[in-house]
């Protein structure tokens, strides 16, 4: 059971509130993204090209201008050759064509070595690197002056077994340089009112719905570098699990989103939903940052979440807590000033 719980104060930075309840600059987005996650192409799962392809066209009903497209990871089910060659296919003849593209890595881009281990992690980052037309696991982008960020997992599956055992099998091995990469661009022209976009397929742990499937190893330290910046969105996928859930999007010295699955959905008990097919739309003002929560199966919205941009980003105690049992939502209650 979720409640809210409000508390009074001055500032709204990093506050959710329901839509309809903040003015807007203007009508038109400054930016709009789409973000989605986990197609899982496999030629042997044709319903899963065919609810990418779904996804694709609706998004394309709804924002026919959109400016990007970002896929969260997991846009194959193994990496394979044929796996890539199918995403690109359907990408290409589906998105808006002046949208430009923002591709991660997620941990099953790197699976065919389980299916044929002589395949090096090396051949593999190659291969990611090709198929998605990018200089690095990890990099970024201005878009329409925006920053956005990818953090990238380089390792495989098999390499994280050997090396630190089965239970971090599909954690994120993140290297000291990129550590220190993801630390020098984020300050990169850094403005507090302004959101920095930043994508990991696996989520943090302990924080989102669905974060108990995280990144393990050092995403605290990845967590605490983010929050050096908290006018930080950080897009996570892996977990499947629906963004219906309350906590799916959650504040914690930065906001983050469950951006669930394209492929199906998963819940704690264990059940897959292969009718379930979800995604964001990204509308992005001078003031805030609306983050709609879209129902691809059958064209519907789910929520609409709103996030505030201010010059004052205060890091507030804020964000969803669990006491006794059930979870409370630590926010700020707006006061009329003047």
């Amino acid at each position: 059971m979720f409640k809210i719980l409000l508390s009074t104060g001055l500032f709204l930075a990093g506050m959710i509130e329901p839509t309809g309840q903040y003015v807007q600059a203007s009508t038109k987005p400054n930016l709009q993204v789409a973000v989605i996650s986990d197609t899982h192409i496999d030629l042997d799962i044709p319903k899963f090209t065919n609810k990418f392809e779904n996804a694709m066209d609706d998004l394309k009903t709804v924002a026919p201008s959109y400016d990007v497209i970002a896929v969260n990871g997991d846009m194959t089910d193994f990496g394979r050759v044929n796996e890539y060659n199918v995403f690109n296919s359907i990408l290409k003849a589906k998105k808006i064509p002046t949208a430009e593209e923002f591709m991660v890595i997620g941990n099953h881009e790197w699976l065919e070595s389980q299916l044929h281990p002589s395949i090096s992690d090396e051949v593999l980052k190659k291969r990611f690197l090709s198929k998605m037309n990018v200089s690095n696991l990890y990099y970024d982008k201005w878009i329409k002056g925006y920053h956005f960020i990818t953090i990238a997992g380089e390792k495989s599956e098999n390499t994280m077994i050997a090396e630190y055992g089965a239970s971090e099998r599909d954690s994120a091995y993140i290297s000291d340089q990129q550590f220190q990469w993801l630390e020098t661009t984020l300050s990169m022209n850094a403005v507090s009112s302004k959101p920095i976009f930043v994508f990991f397929h696996q989520p943090i742990s302990n924080t989102v719905y669905g974060s108990e499937w995280s990144a393990g190893l050092e995403d605290q330290k990845i967590l605490a570098l983010l929050r050096k910046f908290p006018q930080v969105i950080l897009f996570t996928g892996h977990s499947h699990y629906p963004i219906n859930e309350p906590k799916s999007i959650y504040q914690d010295g930065i906001t983050m989103a469950n951006t669930s699955s394209v492929a199906y959905t998963y819940t704690p008990t264990g059940k897959e939903n292969y009718t379930q097919s979800q995604g964001y739309l990204v509308n992005v003002y001078d003031n805030k940052v609306e983050i709609k929560a879209r129902e691809f199966s059958d064209g519907t919205w789910i929520k609409t979440v709103t996030i505030p941009l201010t010059q004052r980003n205060e890091r507030l105690n804020f964000g969803w807590v669990n006491a006794q049992g059930h979870w409370y939502y630590l926010g700020i209650l707006r006061k009329k000033l003047g």
